[in-house]
């Protein structure tokens, strides 16, 4: 008796740490990205492992994403993975404002204009990132509509960047279908092969399955904490080492806030007349920030990868925001004795 009452404590000490650490996770996340690149950039005593942290976000950083995925896929359900009508609506979108942005850089005669278009251009295209069922899931979303999203968000910005991009830029020297294949191969794989392992897992390894969607459900939204600190580094570095003006980098970062505040807000207004705000506003909100900024780097004028860059410290901030309301809601929940909302 003695024993359990004892114990009682420290399992709400650890519910308690638990909890404040899935609602400050993302921030601390970025925060330690940003004080990494700090350090590596302003210390010099730190050369020697420059090495080691290259190796870490060129090498293992793919690691990372597809573990990740991996354990987010085993909780997504194959039946729930049909196309809703927010899907066609937004993404019919993402291609008219792509659409839209090429035409007006095409016809844009100030350099400054048009690198400021370029910034806005990649923040609309750029597809869904992997990672968003993950944190779908953990606000209430729902993982198996999110990574239908994901997919069709992908295989959009594959076929609009190769057709559209060539309006306004001449770095695309491919044909469409080499180009097509060239950016599909950097996305597809560690979307559709952690899915088919997944689904795999799933059918012919069952205890696996059962042991990684109860013991390990949480794993992928620490994996992620991790990730995001890598990704958050590079984002520093790309803006840190612009060689444009203030003015630029600020309009740029500017960008950035508005298209991230606008996906969202759009993604979950749509979505709520679909019945799935959470997750068509996770879908359509948190983009693939190192896709972008890749994009940005080899096609477009380097400056863009600043506006991407901002996107992705952005739409974190979004994400920590939304995690951290819904720890709170859960609580009251809890508290009221009600079932939460779950899509």
């Amino acid at each position: 008796m003695d024993t359990t009452n004892q114990a009682m404590p420290q399992r709400r000490r650890r519910s308690m740490l638990e909890t404040i650490l899935r609602k400050y996770l993302l921030i601390f996340a970025i925060a330690t990205g940003g004080i990494v690149f700090t350090l590596f950039h302003n210390v010099p005593a730190l050369a020697p492992l420059k090495p080691a942290a290259y190796f870490v976000g060129d090498k293992m950083l793919p690691v990372f994403i597809f573990t990740m995925l991996y354990l987010s896929f085993c909780k997504v359900n194959l039946k729930d993975m049909r196309p809703r009508m927010w899907h066609v609506v937004l993404y019919t979108l993402t291609f008219a404002s792509t659409l839209a942005l090429s035409l007006a850089i095409r016809w844009c005669d100030s350099p400054t204009a048009k690198i400021l278009l370029e910034g806005a251009v990649i923040c609309v295209i750029c597809p869904p990132a992997a990672a968003a069922g993950v944190i779908a899931g953990h606000i209430g979303g729902n993982e198996s509509s999110v990574v239908t999203g994901v997919l069709i968000g992908n295989l959009l910005a594959s076929a609009c960047i190769p057709g559209l991009f060539p309006l306004f830029t001449s770095k695309m020297g491919g044909t469409f279908f080499q180009e097509f294949l060239l950016l599909a191969g950097h996305v597809f794989p560690v979307i559709v092969l952690p899915l088919i392992l997944a689904f795999a897992t799933k059918l012919f390894l069952k205890r696996l399955h059962h042991f990684i969607t109860t013991t390990l459900h949480d794993a992928s939204f620490y994996i992620w904490g991790v990730t995001l600190s890598v990704v958050a580094g590079r984002s520093f570095n790309v803006i840190v080492n612009s060689p444009e003006p203030a003015t630029v980098i600020w309009a740029l970062a500017g960008i950035g806030l508005v298209i991230t505040a606008f996906n969202f807000a759009v993604g979950k207004i749509v979505g709520q007349f679909c019945g799935q705000r959470i997750s068509a506003g996770q879908a359509y909100g948190q983009r693939n920030g190192v896709f972008g900024l890749w994009i940005s780097l080899t096609f477009l004028d380097p400056a863009a990868a600043i506006a991407q860059g901002c996107y992705i410290l952005w739409q974190n901030c979004m994400n920590s925001w939304q995690i951290w309301h819904r720890e709170r809601y859960l609580e009251r929940c809890r508290k009221a004795g009600i079932e939460p909302y779950v899509e």
